[in-house]
């Protein structure tokens, strides 16, 4: 018990080193900064089993999704379960959320499901989390996990110590990482998509000369370091090959994708005083104003149309994306990278888990999950769901562009939390200057190997 408060509270104190205050966290964690209801008490007296005569509650924790789809998903649910009544808590990510799982964590008091990523998040709670295997083979058969995009099947067990074969988290949605753009600024501009780095800091340079902000980046936010980072990393070698070792973080490769992490800052693809700015809501504020060229997000960017306001540039969708050009010449674009955005665990505090279940199995590939696909918040991890409802072709292809690429997608996650953290504080020191390239791969390196030696 004393060992995760301990950790929780290191990565409570990167959060406002590294953040800045700020997060899915993602890590992309800090999609959306919402507080909606802060009643975080836990009520047990409900019976064991589902009862079908008094409404069995079912509490989650979660930062994400945002509230509006959160609601439209529990609407979908209770529609078809009156015998359930779902309540929940949607935090900021950092700090916020960490704080209330780290303080429920520590007084045996968290809710019955809980938000989480897949790998250092969810090894970091997962003592206090049941096994959803059985219940997923009761629902979807014996070869359930087939029915969920490879990546996600993938990432389910990621970092898993040898030998634990339990399933901790649940996938409720995916995630693509990639560059969007502005296509009305680059029409003004006449600017093309680049196709090389040099063209991309062509095209960084007449955007700013012409008072838009470039690639807008949250500095503030550990997330953003992160997500940028593995497209440039997985042009060079696949992360997984690092997190297994069977390449080094200080390997010739990942020294050239740090170093062209460095070079985004130094060449002004970035935009002046990035590392104090964050995504949300500052970058995605201005980038639906159109004031931005450029901005490392993702899929779920597409939520930003079904907003129940929509400025001129989300009403009219002057949006489109692309993969960052090769770092080297002649070298490979940044593939598609991603997984789980988040899913769902069960926790051991939960009294009546199957009707907790009913609620991820409804969420994952139910109608929770279909709501939520339907307001375009992100990309389902179950096989099989589109978008339906009153969205323009051009936004739900997009969409399901991005879902095809979920079966051959690069791992996004770091399994281990400390080298999650790590990472972390190595990629805000390079930005910083504080770093060298190569000295922050050591101090990535060094901690990778005190987890090996465990």
């Amino acid at each position: 018990m004393k060992k995760i408060v301990i950790s929780l509270l290191l990565v409570l104190c990167l959060a406002a080193t590294v953040l800045g205050g700020c997060s899915s966290g993602d890590t992309n964690t800090d999609k959306e900064k919402i507080t909606d209801n802060n009643d975080t008490t836990k009520d047990n007296t409900s019976d064991d089993k589902v009862s079908k005569d008094t409404p069995t509650e079912v509490k989650i924790w979660t930062w994400s999704p945002i509230s509006r789809t959160m609601d439209k998903m529990i609407k979908a649910f209770n529609e078809n379960n009156p015998d359930i009544k779902v309540t929940y808590t949607n935090y900021n990510f950092s700090p916020e959320y960490l704080s209330a799982l780290a303080a429920g964590a520590g007084s045996n008091s968290l809710p019955d499901i809980i938000g989480l990523q897949p790998g250092s998040f969810t090894q970091q709670y997962k003592e206090y989390l049941i096994d959803l295997g059985s219940y997923a083979e009761n629902s979807w058969g014996e070869n359930w996990e087939n029915n969920f995009y490879k990546i996600n099947s993938n990432q389910i067990q990621l970092g898993n110590a040898e030998g634990d074969n339990n399933k901790y988290i649940m996938p409720c949605e995916s995630q693509i990482i990639n560059i969007w753009y502005n296509t009305r600024i680059f029409d003004e501009l006449d600017l093309s998509v680049p196709k090389t780095w040099d063209e991309l800091k062509s095209v960084s340079k007449k955007l700013t000369d012409n008072g838009y902000a470039p690639l807008y980046f949250g500095g503030a936010d550990g997330w953003q370091h992160v997500n940028v980072f593995q497209m440039l990393a997985h042009q060079m070698v696949p992360i997984d090959k690092v997190q297994d070792g069977t390449v080094k973080w200080t390997d010739p490769k990942m020294l050239k994708a740090m170093e062209a992490f460095k070079d985004m800052f130094d060449s002004g693809i970035m935009q002046v005083g990035s590392l104090s700015n964050h995504a949300y809501p500052d970058g995605v504020n201005l980038f639906t104003a159109g004031k931005v060229g450029m901005m490392a997000l993702g899929s779920w960017w597409l939520q930003e149309y079904t907003a129940p306001k929509r400025v001129g540039a989300v009403e009219n969708w002057d949006f489109d994306n692309f993969y960052l050009p090769s770092y080297e010449d002649g070298g490979q674009v940044s593939p598609p990278v991603g997984g789980i955005d988040f899913g769902y665990g069960i926790t051991k505090d939960c009294k009546n888990p199957e009707a907790a279940w009913r609620v991820i199995e409804a969420f994952s590939a139910g109608v929770g999950i279909q709501a939520a696909i339907n307001d375009l918040n992100n990309l389902p991890a179950y096989k099989g769901i589109i978008p339906e409802g009153d969205i323009p072709e051009k936004v739900k292809n997009q969409s399901m562009t991005y879902a095809e690429l979920l079966d051959s997608a690069y791992n996004q996650r770091i399994g281990e939390p400390s080298i999650e953290n790590a990472l972390q504080n190595a990629l805000s020191g390079v930005a910083a200057g504080q770093l060298s390239p190569m000295e922050a791969l050591e101090a990535i390196q060094e901690e990778q190997d005190k987890v090996s030696n465990k």
